[in-house]
């Protein structure tokens, strides 16, 4: 399945001395880019990107990926300091990461974060280079009726597995749901739920959402703490602990190869992404642990199986890229954008015509994974110390610089009451034992359900029993009623116990 004369030829392009130090500096930036709240990968890529005008199309391109890779490592990193994901697909790794980070594992946290982080990233670029044409096979089979019935299947097992009621789990899917639909749609064009507020016409800013519902609530405790680590520290930063958090990684292997291939394939289907993959990781983790495991209260395996679904989508995404031209997130559009600034047109014509560049890109994001480990150690060393930083100085700064990254989302004012709102939002839900995770959930998706919706019924509504004429669907509704079902007739047997 490999060519390997194009192969060959790729590897020459890679011999380039400019390629090392695009890796290294993008990589850095990358890092940074994830670890400040509000910035995303696509805000750093958009950054970036002029600045690949009078480079060669191999470099420009290596430095994107670089940007890409180490954004979506550098937001695992805040997850667990403070609890609040620097980008959107570290938001499972708060679950289990921010828990060890107050237990004062916080080096031990980083050093599984980083590990799995580089493992689900070679796993994901190693599958891409041997099974790109199957996989894009593959994607090519999801139509509408698919990408429906596999986000309500997202929707009903993070509503299952999160929270202690599963109709309050529901109930924050769906007001998700509800908020995703403001904006002007896709579909027909309307502007819907905005109030006459133009701001609101296109959508929510997804990113201010999540950082308020999880930064916010934090932040109101902290600042009943002295800091954020309640243990008795008596150094802030251990590299040797950084080394047992690798070690740890490694010893969970069934989790991190479940999660790296479920990555791969999530990275595949446009608009599901790293977020989609990391929490279906952590939920079948979950559903998989001992009895000894406590998963939510500082569990490793819960940080393995988020960071290595949440790297290895890149392989996934980046192949759906290169066969199809289909940017499967905002990140991958930017990276799109670089593709055609210097004249290449991704596609089947790409692999065709330029089957050297598109190896030799594969395998210098597999060379940017190694450099990630040596780079993300160093960063989390010296960042680790931010556990330590009194409250009384941590929370100010943390409110200036969340809000001036609002601000800096759109440079709009709007943006900025977006996010105490969401965070409001998210103190209240906290209160009352609504799970964040399923209002995040409908929010990430809601949109997507709307367009999938929206075609589903365009090309089914005269003929229903086509549905029985596609397999994947038919796997997908089984999934969602054997889910429900066993979610019911646990809580008839929790009921029967406890009456």
């Amino acid at each position: 399945m490999i060519d390997w004369g194009s192969l060959a030829k790729g590897l020459l392009l890679l011999a380039d001395w400019q390629i090392p130090l695009v890796v290294a500096a993008g990589m850095l930036f990358g890092l940074i880019v994830g670890v400040i709240p509000g910035m995303t990968s696509a805000l750093g890529l958009a950054i970036v990107l002029p600045l690949t005008f009078k480079m060669d199309p191999f470099p420009a391109l290596m430095l994107l990926t670089s940007v890409y890779t180490g954004a979506l490592t550098g937001g695992g990193i805040l997850a667990i300091l403070i609890n609040t994901p620097g980008t959107p697909g570290a938001v499972a790794t708060t679950f289990d990461g921010y828990p060890m980070a107050r237990k004062g594992l916080h080096n031990e946290a980083l050093g599984i974060q980083i590990t799995a982080s580089v493992i689900g990233g070679l796993i994901g670029y190693l599958v891409l280079l041997l099974f790109i044409q199957p996989m894009v096979w593959l994607a090519l089979q999801f139509g509408p009726s698919e990408m429906l019935f596999l986000t309500i299947l997202v929707l009903v097992i993070v509503g299952v597995l999160e929270g202690k009621y599963l109709s309050r789990a529901l109930f924050a899917g769906l007001l998700g749901l509800m908020l995703a639909t403001i904006g002007t749609s896709t579909a027909t064009g309307e502007a819907r739920g905005t109030f006459g507020i133009d701001a609101l016409e296109d959508g929510l800013p997804l990113v201010l959402c999540i950082i308020g519902m999880f930064a916010i609530p934090e932040l109101i405790q902290l600042v009943s703490r002295r800091s954020i680590s309640e243990a008795d520290l008596e150094r802030a930063h251990d590299f040797g602990k950084l080394a047992a958090g690798v070690g740890t990684t490694f010893a969970a292997w069934r989790t991190w190869l479940r999660g790296s291939f479920l990555g791969v394939g999530i990275g595949l289907l446009p608009a599901a992404g790293a977020t989609l993959a990391s929490l279906l990781s952590y939920a079948m983790a979950k559903r998989r642990a001992r009895p000894e495991q406590k998963f939510g209260e500082g569990e490793p395996e819960g940080v393995v199986a988020a960071e290595s679904a949440n790297n290895a989508t890149e392989g996934g995404a980046m192949g759906i890229l290169l066969a199809l031209g289909i940017p499967g997130s905002a990140s991958t559009a930017v990276i799109l954008g670089g593709f055609m600034l210097h004249g290449l047109v991704p596609g089947a014509r790409l692999l065709r015509d330029n089957g050297p560049f598109v190896y030799a890109l594969v395998v210098g994001n597999i060379f940017q994974m190694l450099v990630l480990g040596f780079f993300t150690l160093l960063v989390a060393y010296y960042v680790a110390r931010v556990v330590l930083v009194p409250s009384r100085a941590l929370v100010p700064i943390l409110i200036v610089v969340m809000t001036l990254g609002a601000f800096s989302f759109r440079n709009q004012v709007f943006d900025v009451y977006v996010l105490y709102a969401f965070g409001l939002l998210g103190w209240l839900m906290r209160r009352y034992q609504f799970p964040l995770v399923s209002l995040m959930i409908g929010l990430f998706l809601g949109r997507q359900l709307d367009e999938e919706f929206v075609r589903f019924r365009t090309l089914f509504v005269d003929n229903p029993a086509a549905l029985l004429e596609r397999p994947i669907s038919i796997v997908f509704i089984v999934l969602i009623l054997t889910t429900l079902a066993l979610q019911v007739r646990r809580s008839l047997r929790a009921r029967r116990a406890s009456g």
